[in-house]
């Protein structure tokens, strides 16, 4: 009772029916993205329906074990919210109009928005082995862009584009910074997190480093940033917070902008604080 729809029109001449569009675009071109229809079937009752959103919705929110348990659900919304009244389940009008695509669209959108911010249990931070040596890596090949670097534990830093080669380049120079890594994949290091669909999803973050006082920093380079960005912000300043209170030694997460960057031309670490990263300021 408390979704926050559209309430959907029962008849054509229903007050509720108004005009309903919906358009996807490209966030960054602004182009259309055509979307995918899926055929509602042509109903016979309203049971026929209710099985087949709670399919659609358990299948959005990959919780497919939990059909049983969203069915009532669903039949309760109809019955009680979706068109601002009750309504009878069995009477035909009713059935039609929970197949129109405009319902279809609703419950399935709504349901999953709302289940998919609940599938995400918060768990307690647990320390579950021991400190991970970066010169444990295996050998690996690259055939991108390298540094050499004698701060470096690789014989090379494997840098994926031009600014992450600038920046290892400062990581090297600064005199404030005792030893640094490009993190490769190889390693295998990565932070969960939850994208703005609530899909789980892994973070690699692109370097760390140790300052002259022994404080551990995670440090993102970023060029274009994309929709997923804040999310992956949140989740290492996170694991930055939970890995110092389990550890007792201090890590901070950066993210450094290209531009910059390349306006301030850093010389140290600490210079960073310019830019207005607050894990840097705060140091």
């Amino acid at each position: 009772m408390t979704f926050q729809t559209m309430l959907l029109p029962l008849t054509a001449d229903d007050p509720n029916n108004k005009t309903f569009r919906y358009e996807g675009h490209d966030i960054i071109t602004l182009q259309k993205i055509v979307e995918r229809d899926y055929k509602v079937p042509e109903p016979q009752t309203a049971q026929e329906l209710i099985g087949y959103y709670a399919r659609r919705i358990a299948e959005a929110v990959k919780l497919p074990s939990q059909f049983a348990a969203l069915a009532p659900k669903i039949r309760d919304f109809f019955e009680n919210k979706a068109f601002g009244r009750w309504v009878d389940l069995n009477d035909m009008v009713t059935v039609r109009a929970m197949g129109t695509q405009v319902a279809s669209y609703v419950c399935i959108q709504e349901f999953a928005r709302v289940l998919k911010q609940m599938s995400i249990a918060e768990q307690e931070p647990q320390l579950l082995e021991a400190a991970r040596m970066l010169s444990s890596c295996q050998p690996f090949p690259w055939s991108r862009k390298v540094l050499e670097a004698n701060k470096c534990v690789f014989n090379m830093v494997p840098c994926d584009n031009d600014f992450e080669k600038e920046f290892a380049r400062f990581l090297e120079n600064a005199g404030d910074v005792r030893a640094f890594a490009k993190l490769p994949q190889p390693f295998g290091f990565s932070i969960d997190y939850t994208d703005a669909g609530m899909n789980l999803r892994s973070y690699y973050p692109d370097f760390v480093a140790v300052d002259k006082q022994e404080t551990h920093w995670l440090i993102e380079t970023k060029g274009m940033e994309t929709t997923d960005v804040g999310h992956k912000d949140i989740a290492a300043t996170n694991w930055c917070e939970n890995a110092t209170a389990l550890t007792k030694t201090q890590w901070k997460y950066a993210k450094i902008q290209q531009k910059g960057f390349e306006v301030l031309q850093p010389s140290r670490l600490a210079d960073l604080a310019a830019l207005g990263v607050p894990s840097l300021s705060e140091g």
